[in-house]
């Protein structure tokens, strides 16, 4: 993890310095950050979790943001779960396999077994406690997938509010270019800015955080784009810095996920928090207008982009607002967990996959303090 400890203004306590130093700019890009702090605003080194030590993995290419990483010189779950404790004798992976639902007692209380389909055969696992990890909307799926007599909602649904409350955050794509300057940079995505974060710059509420994107090429910007020659859209793309701008949606529980009668998932999101979201574009407009960008271009994400997607089986202390306890346990089935993205009450305005990390690793100490001594020493 590189990054560098109180450069961002937002930035909590922290109980130690980043292991590896922030990942430097491009020359294009510290110059622009000149050109930011000349404003009264405070750009920073956006943290990452690459390879980029000495003789790390690495090679700082453009397709870094937005595609797997085809050298693993990126810290995601891929790279730092999943193929480590594939290591491990004590684990399976079954590829290829979909959870159809969880099949409980007869009083509902504990899951007894997980259905499974796999490569057309009909396979069950058993066992003492079962990890829901599917994502935000797969996973409210499985419950409601999983409704029985002790549970015609879905399981662990007494509440009424599995599927309910999905948040994905408010998303622009903003380009600034530059008629006459090329932009060299490789790597780009190395900078952010959050003075907006907690208030913005007329307004006393929260407005959200500015990002750089990896570089953006014209293949990229064909499919938003196909009536306008592909030539045009790589001399914009050569002239341009290219930026993700998130705002926090709010949970809303007509925002849902729901079962179609043949079972297909269904997505229902309206945009909140609108009027903050159109603030921080605006803020990010004029921001990089008096940087010396003219032409600035933006493109609102819609629900489709739903890699932030959060909330649908919200944690809390009482069964009646909340579907999990703040250990992720279900408050209606003693050996059922979540451990993803479902759990949060809220979105905030940043990628959700730390605070995700987090909490696992929360679960697991709790799931191993539960156990005891003798069964945590295997775990």
């Amino acid at each position: 993890m590189h990054g560098a400890s109180g450069a961002d203004p937002t930035e909590p306590p922290r109980s130690g310095p980043f292991p590896f130093p922030p990942v430097p700019h491009e020359p294009y890009i510290a110059e622009l950050a000149g050109r930011l702090r000349e404003q009264g605003l405070h750009p920073f080194e956006l943290p990452m979790g690459i390879d980029v030590r000495p003789g790390g993995r690495c090679i700082c290419c453009q397709t870094c943001d937005g595609f797997p990483c085809r050298v693993l010189a990126k810290g995601d779950a891929d790279v730092c779960a999943v193929r480590p404790v594939l290591e491990s004798h004590d684990v399976e992976l079954l590829t290829r396999a979909y959870a159809r639902r969880l099949r409980t007692d007869p009083a509902g209380r504990r899951v007894i077994a997980v259905e499974v389909e796999r490569a057309g055969e009909q396979l069950e696992v058993r066992t003492s406690i079962v990890v829901v990890a599917c994502g935000a909307a797969n996973s409210a799926a499985l419950l409601l997938r999983s409704a029985g007599d002790a549970h015609p909602n879905g399981l662990a649904n007494s509440s009424g509010l599995v599927g309910r409350n999905y948040m994905v955050h408010n998303n622009t794509a903003v380009m600034a270019v530059h008629p006459t300057r090329r932009n060299p940079t490789v790597f780009q995505k190395t900078l952010a800015v959050n003075d907006f974060y907690l208030r913005g710059p007329d307004r006393p509420y929260p407005l959200g955080n500015l990002q750089l994107l990896g570089k953006l090429q014209a293949g990229m910007l064909t499919a938003d784009q196909p009536l306008v020659p592909r030539p045009v859209l790589q001399a914009m793309a050569n002239r341009s810095v290219d930026w993700w701008v998130m705002s926090e949606d709010l949970p809303d529980p007509d925002n849902r996920v729901t079962l179609a009668p043949d079972g297909t998932i269904r997505v229902r999101w309206k945009p909140n928090n609108v009027v903050a979201h159109e603030a921080l574009v605006q803020a990010a407009r004029h921001m990089l207008q008096r940087a010396g960008y003219p032409l600035v271009l933006t493109q609102r994400m819609g629900i489709e982009t739903n890699s932030h997607q959060c909330g649908t089986l919200c944690f809390g202390h009482d069964p009646t607002t909340s579907v999990l306890s703040p250990c992720c346990r279900a408050h209606d089935v003693e050996n059922l967990y979540v451990v993803d993205a479902s759990f949060f009450p809220s979105s905030a305005a940043t990628n959700p996959a730390l605070t995700i990390a987090a909490q696992a690793l929360r679960v697991a100490d709790h799931l191993r303090a539960m156990a005891g001594p003798a069964v945590a020493s295997g775990l």
